[in-house]
């Protein structure tokens, strides 16, 4: 998802998290780390606790804070159940989408190539 694409990016943020939060609840700076490994591309930390902060106000994940005695509390994340039917419900209308995408690009490059000979 390398790029700059500004808005676009912003708009995949939310899927992304979460699925990096599939396996288990995380602090914030774990979730931006399995972030960076998925190969999404920089996102700023404040843009980050932003858009957890919107997803938890849409239920899609739970937040608590953990206090960690002498050491500054941190938030951990997880997925609610809201959270992981939202995943879910992504996934396959992304499958269903890429079924409808390579059936049109078949009939187009079939096309082309009648085209061409025709």
């Amino acid at each position: 998802m390398k790029a700059d694409r500004g808005e676009e990016t912003q708009e995949w943020l939310v899927p992304f998290l979460l699925l990096c939060m599939r396996g288990g609840d995380l602090q914030g700076h774990e979730l931006m780390g399995r972030l960076a490994d998925s190969d999404f591309g920089a996102v700023r930390p404040g843009e980050v606790y932003r858009t957890l902060r919107r997803a938890e106000a849409e239920g899609l994940v739970f937040s608590e804070r953990e206090h960690l005695g002498y050491l500054p509390s941190r938030r951990r994340y997880e997925l609610t159940e809201s959270g992981r039917a939202y995943l879910e419900f992504l996934a396959d209308s992304l499958r269903s989408y890429r079924e409808e995408i390579e059936i049109f690009l078949g009939a187009y490059a079939d096309r082309s190539l009648r085209g061409a000979s025709g």
